[in-house]
């Protein structure tokens, strides 16, 4: 497992807190980029220069994590919370961390079987009926949890066998990761246009990071890196790809077609096996905000297969973060001239 996505997965930052990732990635890119820079929505910005500067090629892969917020305090001190983008099945017995005034473990426990109704033992908990317990009496929460801080799951990653790992927030620190990875790759090489690495912000909310980086960067093409739904029991075959077979190059209208040949023939020169994944509206990912930003910015969209999104325990394959930082490093070699030609359907020298 490569040592950052350990470090990226054990921190805390929901939307809106991603500024405390901004240290560990400046760290981590040392060396690797000519410049970075914070935008006022806090996207951290990392540029590796090319031969020239007419041109560039934005990646993008969004540094917040799911989580919730807290809505209500009772009286024995517990704290309601509302999340949007997780199923609430998912939290009870969850251990998670409240982040107020001070960072407070806590948990969501459930009344035991032994004192529930036959009712009560036939449907799922009422999300109004979740509350965290972090141990402390009702004065002393009040005082350390405002009305507005946010939950996340406790971090922990939990090593599988065959270069496989889980735990929190996969999506989308790995994929912060696989722009590190690629500028690495790149290091010693040189590259025809400039190349952006946009680590942008509030993608589980509003998605208003990859706006404004799109923004802030005017690149010629914009691909959200981002993770997919990997092959899971239950789930159709036909809505998910293969755990350890290679990202997926989304197909469909968010998806500019030269920007996706691009993609195709960049996997198949390398010899990175790749599933096309359809569709047909939005995306979910970056790409839909960095499509309409400025003018408009032919996008592309690649995903590594994950297991279990949006749970603390996301099921990861080392082979295709690797595979995925490859695609990324040759796809920004392949952004040349010929190519810009292609795009505006020019001539380019």
């Amino acid at each position: 497992m490569h040592r950052l996505i350990k470090e990226l997965t054990s921190a805390y930052a929901a939307s809106g807190n991603e500024t405390c990732l901004h240290d560990i990635l400046r760290s981590a890119l040392d060396g690797l980029a000519d410049e970075v820079s914070v935008t006022p929505l806090c996207n951290l910005v990392a540029v590796r220069r090319g031969q020239s500067h007419e041109h560039s090629i934005l990646f993008a892969a969004h540094l917040d994590e799911v989580g919730a917020w807290v809505t209500r305090i009772n009286d024995r001190g517990f704290l309601g919370f509302s999340s949007q983008s997780i199923d609430q099945r998912v939290w009870p017995g969850q251990r998670v961390m409240v982040h107020g005034k001070e960072r407070l473990p806590g948990i969501i426990g459930l009344k035991p079987v032994h004192v529930m109704t036959h009712a009560e033992m036939d449907k799922p908990v009422a999300s109004d009926d979740l509350w965290i317990d972090v141990g402390l009496a009702h004065d002393r929460v009040v005082e350390l949890v405002p009305i507005g801080s946010t939950v996340t799951f406790t971090a922990g990653v939990t090593t599988l066998l065959n270069d496989r790992f889980a735990g929190k927030t996969q999506d989308d620190r790995l994929c912060a990761v696989v722009l590190v990875q690629a500028l690495e790759l790149l290091k010693r090489s040189t590259i025809p246009y400039d190349l952006v690495m946009a680590f942008t912000v509030q993608e589980e909310i509003t998605g208003n990071g990859a706006w404004t980086s799109g923004h802030f960067a005017h690149p010629d093409v914009a691909i959200a890196v981002d993770v997919t739904h990997g092959d899971t029991d239950g789930v159709p075959e036909h809505k998910t790809i293969p755990l350890g077979g290679g990202p997926g190059i989304t197909v469909g209208p968010v998806v500019n077609d030269h920007v996706l040949h691009l993609m195709r023939s960049a996997a198949k020169s390398i010899e990175v096996p790749t599933s096309d994944e359809t569709c047909m509206s939005f995306s979910g990912t970056d790409a839909d905000e960095l499509q309409l930003s400025g003018c408009g910015i032919a996008t592309g969209v690649i995903g590594i297969p994950l297991r279990y999104m949006h749970s603390p325990v996301e099921v990861a394959d080392q082979v295709d973060v690797d595979r995925t930082a490859r695609l990324v490093a040759e796809i920004a070699t392949r952004f040349d001239a010929a190519f810009i030609g292609e795009l505006y359907e020019t001539v380019t020298h």
